[in-house]
């Protein structure tokens, strides 16, 4: 049996969502948050695990597009797509929680958005994807 046309929809605009995020966290983001990392009195340790963790999430977010992709493919793969859509929640509430009890400063930075945008999606293609492969 195929994935239902109506959850790979879905899925593609969670992995887009993810992908677009992904392009502008390294091409925007970074000069914003990175560079400045190098013009202030920190420890090159702590810039340098500034930078990793910031490429790291880049990695996450492709890792999530190419798990939303994989779940158009096969059934079996839904799987994948639960993981993506976990994670990306887990992101959405990370970023809320941190503008919420950290610096409400966050809510004005593209932190808190995208994640929950790409989990919704996710979470209506398995939604989907389950009630089609049921009928």
């Amino acid at each position: 049996m195929a994935v239902s046309a109506a959850a790979r929809w879905c899925f593609g605009i969670g992995a887009a969502v993810c992908i677009a995020a992904m392009l502008g966290h390294e091409l925007l983001g970074g000069t914003k948050v990175l560079d400045p990392l190098h013009r202030v009195d920190l420890p090159a340790d702590v810039v340098w695990l500034h930078h990793f963790s910031w490429h790291v999430g880049s990695i996450a977010l492709v890792a999530m597009a190419a798990m939303f992709v994989a779940a158009t493919r096969k059934p079996e793969h839904l799987i994948l797509a639960g993981f993506a859509t976990a994670i990306n929640a887990g992101f959405a509430v990370l970023g809320a929680s941190l503008a919420v009890f950290g610096n409400a400063a966050l809510w004005s930075t593209p932190a808190p958005y995208p994640w929950t945008l790409s989990a919704a999606f996710g979470a209506a293609g398995i939604y989907l994807a389950r009630r089609d492969s049921r009928v």
